[in-house]
């Protein structure tokens, strides 16, 4: 009851019209009053909502016109932030590349000095090391030329010697000395040089000096004789009888030459060998020189690289020595 009299004083009082100049504050009853009152507040919230929604739109559109001013605020100031920042970069990449180009060419010029001293020492070490070189050169010529005179003068040494192969240890006893060996040499081999030869040793001994008992062969004799050019006749002998003899056993005398001299000289006994069974008629002379006949000349030759050089000129020789097969082996090694 009392709810639906309520909603009827409130309906009732949205229809009720009091007007202030109806009548006065005095005049009206106390339930005039407070529904005067209850309307003058509830048209004042109307108002001021009113008020609200129309202060509501307007803050509404004026945020968004500040948004707005800001954003645009904001774009101008990133485009002046963006130009800025352009600037400040073409000015610190300028900056960046003047240092760049600074260091570069500080580091340029550090490297051109690097290098014009390094050049500079290569220089003076390419000196050092021609200089080195030439005194090499010049101490391998100096040793060469020595070595050269030191044969030369052994093989000078050894000229009046003859070396004689092949006879048994101790028979110089039972001859009773080299002289009496050397004289049954010559009587057997060499008859009509007898009354020359005789007595012509003056030193006489074995080498080496200490015998070898596991050694196969003998030891070979040398003999110096005081005149050279009966040397040369008896070496002359040998050469023309080709076999010589002692006691009936096969044996050699040669000239007696220094160690280099002899392998130079035993250097060509296969084309030595193979000239002689072809009529060349080769000859070593001293110290270690080759010679022979062919078409009708005299050839000398020191070292196998001449006599290679030779060979390929002339076809006919080359065939000799290639028969014989000693152009295969011995001018390989030239």
């Amino acid at each position: 009851m009392r709810k639906q009299g309520k909603k009827m004083s409130q309906t009732n009082l949205d229809t009720i019209s009091i007007k202030p100049n109806d009548s006065t504050a005095e005049e009206m009853s106390e339930w005039e009053f407070r529904t005067y009152i209850i309307k003058t507040i509830r048209e004042a919230n109307e108002e001021m909502k009113e008020q609200m929604q129309a202060l509501k739109e307007e803050m509404k559109e004026q945020m968004q016109a500040l948004k707005e001013e800001m954003k645009e605020q904001m774009q101008a100031l990133k485009e002046e932030m963006k130009e800025q920042m352009k600037a400040l970069n073409d000015h610190t990449n300028q900056q960046l590349k003047e240092q760049i180009w600074e260091a570069r060419d500080h580091f340029n010029k550090d490297i051109s000095s690097r290098i014009e001293h390094l050049e500079d020492r290569t220089s003076e070490i390419e000196d050092k090391i021609f200089n080195l070189e030439n005194k090499v050169e010049q101490t391998e010529k100096m040793v060469r030329n020595h070595e050269q005179n030191l044969q030369d003068l052994w093989d000078i040494i050894k000229r009046p010697k003859l070396r004689i192969i092949g006879i048994e240890e101790d028979l110089e006893k039972q001859t009773k000395g080299m002289n009496n060996l050397f004289n049954e040499i010559i009587s057997e081999n060499f008859p009509n040089l007898k009354n020359e030869m005789e007595n012509q040793v003056q030193e006489a001994y074995r080498t080496p000096n200490t015998q070898n008992y596991n050694r196969p062969t003998p030891r070979h004799i040398i003999m110096k004789i005081p005149n050279i050019q009966n040397k040369d006749r008896i070496l002359k002998a040998v050469r023309e009888k080709n076999q010589i003899t002692f006691r009936g056993k096969p044996i050699r005398i040669s000239a007696d030459f220094s160690i280099q001299t002899l392998k130079a000289r035993r250097a060509w006994n296969n084309i030595f060998q193979a000239l002689k069974e072809s009529g060349c008629q080769p000859r070593i002379l001293y110290p270690a020189k080759l010679t022979f006949k062919f078409d009708d000349e005299i050839k000398s030759f020191h070292d196998k690289q001449k006599l290679k050089e030779f060979t390929k000129r002339k076809p006919a020789l080359q065939n000799i020595l290639r028969i014989k097969k000693v152009i295969s082996y011995c001018l390989r090694e030239a």
